[in-house]
């Protein structure tokens, strides 16, 4: 409605790229049109899309993670509209003592500070924080939080978390065959829209698998999965093509199908309000009675706390952590490094587990005791390093070289055309060129890979200068 009556955008903050694609098919399944989400489920050309309806005020609605806010073209992308609300999703993220603590939500209040000390608002962006599990402890942290953060009062509303539809029953099963075949006869007994929750990856391929063989309609989820297989398993799901989900807990948050008539735990959750959010999305729809088991095993505790322990971080990694950014910033105060590289000179193995998620974790803890500031992301390459006169006689040069094929040609060439008008266009204001690798990549529609290798090829035929570029390595697999 603001949107409506003054043209503002409403920022959504959602963990989930999967449930940002739900949110915005269900707006568009009742003829809301004007919201669109920038994740990485998007192809480029998807992903330019959603920037020129932002840009160009068609959409009003955009749904985004903490993880893009850290991005200078997302700020810049926002900074160019009046911004109407920030409306926060799974805002129990903000509290360790929340079930699903993310790091980054702990950027969010600075985000938004920026945001209205670059606009020189006289009042605050109003902000709005929803969560589904936040027990007393949880809503005191986010409270304090935006206190802190914004000087802001949160206003909390609360309903009854009781659900009078679901039924609740617990099976012990001794082993593996006995827990599958129970599930089996539970999914025949009842034969609707089912959810099977797994806790790990592997195990929600080889149940789908099994369950396809014996003839029933599953596909597994899970939060690794390739974006695309992703996609069409949801999709195939929530349309009813699909009965049956074998998922990680990565699956389902906020994802609103009416009919789930069975939410089945093959293996326990690792909390209780875990639990209680995921065997909440069966029975959506009050008017049907759901049903949610737990197939119990005393060795699936074990494996549980094998889990937690591999994602606890030691104060010894915290220092690892510390002593590679003293090292890395021993002769600057500002540096820009990935999570890998850090990772690296902290002598960490790369086969650590979730190895960027604990140094951004490690970092995450520093900063809240104030031994550093972490900014936002800063890949970059400049456009004051272009060595031709003008964009027809680098146009010509790309054209004339043996080094480019066809494809990088014409990628060339529209690279090329966005540097000059970025470069036109900081001659002609205050504003700086906009020549970001992520810039082009999201504008332009282009793979952040190819454009890194277009750049490399621009150099090398001495169209771009290397004096003030940064070089960027993309290392493959082997």
């Amino acid at each position: 409605m603001s949107a409506e009556n003054s043209k503002g955008l409403t920022v959504v903050i959602s963990p989930l790229q999967s449930l940002m694609k739900d949110q915005v098919d269900n707006l568009e399944k009742i003829g809301i049109t004007e919201a669109v989400t920038i994740n990485g489920l998007l192809d480029p050309i998807e992903r330019a899309k959603s920037f020129e309806r932002i840009e160009n005020g068609s959409a009003s609605i955009l749904y985004i993670s903490p993880e893009s806010l850290r991005s200078k073209t997302i700020e810049k992308l926002i900074l160019g509209r009046k911004v109407a609300r920030f409306v926060i999703d799974e805002a129990h993220c903000f509290s360790s003592w929340g079930q699903d603590f993310r790091v980054d939500y702990l950027y969010i209040g600075d985000f938004i500070k920026l945001i209205q000390e670059k606009k020189n608002l006289d009042d605050g962006i109003p902000v709005s924080c929803f969560t589904a599990t936040a027990k007393q402890k949880v809503i005191e942290d986010i409270r304090d939080y935006f206190s802190e953060k914004l000087s802001l009062d949160l206003e909390v509303f609360t309903s009854k978390a009781s659900r009078t539809n679901l039924q609740y029953k617990v099976f012990e099963k001794q082993n593996e065959e006995e827990k599958y075949l129970a599930a089996r006869d539970l999914i025949e007994d009842k034969n609707c829209p089912t959810i099977i929750y797994v806790s790990r990856t592997r195990k929600a391929y080889l149940l789908a698998e099994r369950l396809e063989k014996d003839g029933f309609s599953a596909k597994p989820y899970h939060g690794k999965m390739d974006k695309q297989e992703k996609t069409e398993n949801q999709d195939a799901f929530l349309n009813g093509d699909t009965q049956i989900m074998v998922a990680t807990s990565a699956f389902g948050m906020g994802v609103d199908k009416k009919d789930v008539g069975l939410v089945i735990h093959y293996e326990i959750s690792d909390s209780l309000e875990n639990y209680v959010q995921e065997a909440g999305r069966a029975g959506r729809d009050e008017n049907i009675s759901a049903d949610c088991f737990v197939l119990f095993n005393e060795e699936d505790l074990s494996k549980h706390f094998i889990l937690l322990n591999q994602t606890k971080l030691s104060i010894k990694e915290i220092q690892q952590v510390w002593k590679a950014i003293k090292d890395i910033t021993r002769f600057r105060s500002k540096v820009s490094n990935s999570a890998l590289e850090i990772a690296r000179k902290a002598g960490w193995d790369e086969g650590v587990k979730e190895i960027e998620t604990r140094v951004t974790t490690a970092i995450a803890a520093l900063e809240d005791t104030g031994y550093l500031k972490r900014g936002q992301n800063m890949p970059r390459v400049f456009a004051n390093s272009i060595l031709s006169k003008n964009a027809q006689e680098a146009i010509d040069k790309i054209n004339a070289s043996e080094k480019f094929e066809e494809k990088q040609k014409e990628q060339g060439v529209r690279i090329i055309r966005k540097l000059f008008s970025s470069k036109s266009r900081k001659e002609n204001s205050s504003e700086a060129a906009e020549s970001r690798v992520d810039y082009i990549s999201e504008h332009l529609g282009i793979v952040t890979g190819d454009v890194i290798n277009v750049v490399n090829l621009l150099r090398e035929e001495n169209i771009l200068a290397d004096t003030k570029d940064l070089t960027a390595f993309i290392k493959k697999n082997r």
